[in-house]
């Protein structure tokens, strides 16, 4: 079954066709460079690190990298950002592996946030913990020494939206809004301890694990990933302005649109995301269940 597993990721790799090939690294390519002092893995999932990870990886809790009590970006600040990829081991010069055992989705908004404060020189393991345990490939339970490093925020590419920015983007031309929840948080039915449900008007969905092999975790091709996207609309010259409840879906599907080639200062997330949006009483919402 391993076997299979990885013939169906070879194969997959070889005609994926992506625009930013540097993006993703595979489980074979990771295996041969663990040891770079230059490398730095990231265990980014939300259980599990302590009975095994990938060996030199170090763990980030993904609630580390968004404040909830931050508005209107929701942002660590670049102090608080160079502090903690600082204790990371983390320089300017390091190359981050991230990596989580949903195909991404905890992985992505690491890579977010590293390319907004100027960081890169990052990539996601494509198919993850998943992948790596289905190759048998060593796992270690130790935690490993790290060195010191220093990292300093630099101007970044990817871009964040505050919700008065979403608000100022409905039905505005060359804007798309996309939503990356579920079907029923977009209908109002899910509300996820949220005061009110339902979407944004003028957003699409685009629901983020759309983009992945749902056996493998691993990323379809190119053509795959930019026909899920070109069906909903959503070209390269758009300006897109993502969403989901607390900016990890977000940041997925920014991550694919970037690997298939978009320009990556045209990229927003909406940090806020519904987790604000669905309880603050001035921000409009359309819902197909009538809410209170």
């Amino acid at each position: 079954m391993a076997f299979l597993f990885a013939l169906l990721l070879g194969a997959q790799a070889a005609n994926s066709g992506y625009a930013r090939p540097e993006l993703l690294v595979d489980t074979a390519w990771l295996a041969q460079h663990l040891a770079d002092p230059n490398v730095r893995v990231i265990d980014i999932r939300n259980r599990g690190y302590g009975d095994g990870h990938i060996p030199e990886a170090v763990f980030v809790d993904s609630n580390w990298i968004r404040n909830p009590k931050a508005p209107p970006t929701f942002l660590p600040t670049p102090q608080e950002f160079e502090a903690l990829m600082s204790r990371l081991g983390i320089s300017n010069a390091t190359k981050v592996i991230a990596y989580d055992e949903r195909g991404g989705i905890f992985a992505a908004r690491l890579w977010w946030i590293l390319n907004y404060y100027g960081h890169s020189n990052v990539a996601l393991l494509d198919g993850g913990w998943v992948k790596w345990t289905a190759e048998q490939r060593a796992t270690s339970a130790a935690v490993p020494t790290l060195a010191a490093a220093t990292f300093t925020v630099k101007p970044g590419t990817v871009k964040v939206a505050t919700a008065d920015e979403v608000k100022a983007a409905i039905n505005k031309p060359g804007v798309k809004l996309l939503d990356a929840r579920t079907q029923g948080e977009i209908d109002g039915k899910d509300l996820r301890n949220i005061k009110r449900g339902g979407y944004i008007e003028s957003s699409v969905p685009v629901y983020w694990e759309d983009t992945l092999d749902p056996t493998t975790k691993a990323f379809k091709s190119a053509a795959e990933i930019s026909k899920l996207y070109r069906d909903k609309g959503v070209v390269p010259s758009d300006d897109v302005t993502v969403y989901c409840q607390v900016g990890m879906r977000a940041s997925h599907d920014i991550f694919t649109l970037a690997l298939i080639g978009h320009d990556l200062t045209r990229l927003r997330n909406y940090y806020g995301a519904w987790e604000e949006w669905g309880n603050r009483d001035d921000t409009p919402i359309k819902a197909k269940v009538p809410q209170d």
